[in-house]
């Protein structure tokens, strides 16, 4: 598959992604690729399908990338949950029926229908996060970058939100979660890890969790249940990673 997205900083600094792709950023240079993604770097090379990241096509890249960030939790544009999420639309200038019809079903699957009436400001952070997701999510961009958001969330939404972001990926979408939690991984497809502005490991997401010698020296650990299928496979209880509690019990039980 061709690749959509391109960043370049430097010879031991690039990667590429696909349309599907849904990845976790690891490493110490997050803010760094975030910061180039929202104001460029003139020392860095952006491509947004055959569009270069500068000064002269921000306004089209803009369109192309959503940002979900932790800086702007507690930073609203609405005074109501419904005024937040639609925002954006209105600027499209959508028919207004078409976007009411849109925030039903939406907030609906995100489970803030309830709450479209709601002061942001009352929400509690997992709700913010869900209703920050879905302000840029309705406006289909082509690559959504989430930034350390993802831990505010509650264990039931967690498993909502990321079931609901495979589902966009498998749609076309990109999907770049920077993250300083390595249980997150598990819900993407591929992993990046970044230190000290060089590419350190890239590739599917089992596949750079198996460097163990990688992780250990850059003192990342590895998910909890990788962990503990890898306990079991070294006793010989079990052939292979299980990366859920029902499975893995019942493999052990089998």
């Amino acid at each position: 598959m061709k690749d959509y997205f391109k960043y370049r900083f430097s010879n031991e600094f690039d990667f590429n992604l696909s349309e599907n792709d849904f990845v976790s950023v690891v490493g110490n240079n997050n803010d760094l690729i975030i910061h180039t993604l929202l104001h460029g770097n003139s020392k860095c090379n952006i491509f947004v399908g055959d569009t270069e990241l500068n000064e002269d096509n921000m306004d089209i890249i803009r369109k192309r990338i959503g940002f979900v960030l932790y800086k702007h939790l507690n930073i609203f544009v609405g005074d109501t949950v419904r005024d937040e999420i639609v925002f954006g639309l209105e600027s499209l200038a959508m028919n207004k029926d078409d976007i009411t019809q849109l925030l039903i079903s939406e907030s609906r699957l995100f489970k803030l229908d309830n709450l479209l009436e709601r002061d942001p400001n009352s929400l509690g952070s997992s709700d913010k996060v869900k209703m920050k997701i879905l302000s840029c999510l309705i406006m289909k961009p082509k690559i959504l970058v989430i930034d350390n958001i993802m831990c505010e969330l509650d264990y039931k939404d967690k498993l909502l939100v990321f079931n609901i972001l495979k589902d966009c990926a498998k749609d076309g979408m990109i999907i770049m979660n920077f993250t300083n939690d390595i249980e997150e991984s598990l819900f993407g497809d591929k992993i990046i890890i970044v230190y000290d502005k060089k590419l350190i490991c890239e590739g599917k997401t089992m596949s750079v969790l198996n460097e163990e010698k990688i992780l250990k020296r850059l003192n990342i650990g590895l998910p909890f249940m990788v962990e503990l299928s890898k306990y079991f496979m070294d006793y010989g209880m079990i052939s292979k990673y299980y990366l859920t509690n029902d499975k893995l019990i019942g493999a052990i039980w089998k």
